[in-house]
């Protein structure tokens, strides 16, 4: 991946990370805001030498997508 595709996963990723954080704080004042969709991996493993565990989460609610959008916009503007 050449510089401006990480630059533009940056700004999604970003983008995405403030608008959770902003649809977190805005949900006692706008309702819709407080439902979110989770998503769960758990990925494990046993290789007889080497055991591993791990979860990943993602919480994804309007304000997410749209923080992502607003962060791809703003990274192609950049270029």
């Amino acid at each position: 991946m050449r510089a401006s595709g990480w630059r533009t996963a940056g700004f999604v990723l970003g983008g995405a990370v403030i608008g959770t954080l902003a649809g977190q704080l805005l949900a006692q004042q706008v309702p819709m805001l407080s439902h979110s969709t989770v998503v769960q991996w758990n990925p494990a493993g046993d290789l007889a030498v080497l055991r591993y565990s791990l979860s990943i989460t993602l919480r994804v609610n309007w304000l997410t997508l749209i923080g992502a959008v607003v962060g791809f916009i703003a990274a192609r503007r950049l270029k």
